[in-house]
């Protein structure tokens, strides 16, 4: 069991993943997203399922909104389905504090330079509190070399959750 009230962001870095220590899918996902340099390819449509995409606009101490959660994403199972599923708004994690604690790794994938780091806190959600540990990458990209609009793409793998 995670330890109560104890919340930990870490950035890891990429050479992490290059070093083997990440999850294997995730990894793919790296390895695929550097071969195309940042740029939105073919590649990316393999690894969909399993992403969150937001926009490249930071707003106050938060991360960018988000407008795309894959049907496999980790904050798609987390969340749940209903709040995937919101139209109409911007889509914001339901915890203000986890907005604020994941802003910095959002800031420094934007900042053309792929984030990869470990989370472990407690997540306040309705009526209920959620410990959950997870590792996440966060890579900016491009649709094409001389775009000025990016997006990020959230690539996130839960390894322990537990509601209290």
């Amino acid at each position: 069991m995670l330890t109560k009230d104890r919340t930990v962001f870490t950035e890891l870095g990429t050479e992490a993943i290059e070093k083997g220590l990440a999850d294997p899918q995730l990894s793919a996902f790296y390895e695929s997203m550097m071969s195309s340099s940042g740029l939105v390819s073919e590649k990316l449509r393999e690894h969909m399922p399993y992403l969150s995409l937001c926009s490249d606009k930071l707003e106050g101490n938060g991360p960018p909104p988000i407008f795309y959660v894959g049907r496999r994403s980790s904050q798609r199972h987390l969340f749940g389905e209903d709040w995937a599923m919101q139209q109409g708004q911007e889509l914001r994690t339901p915890d203000p504090d986890l907005e604020e604690a994941s802003a910095a790794a959002y800031r420094a994938a934007l900042e053309e330079r792929p984030y990869y780091g470990y989370a472990r806190t407690s997540i306040h959600m309705e009526d209920k509190v959620v410990d959950i540990a997870f590792e996440r990458l966060i890579i900016a990209l491009r649709p094409s070399p001389k775009s000025d609009r990016r997006f990020c793409a959230y690539f996130g793998v839960i390894q322990d959750l537990q509601q209290l």
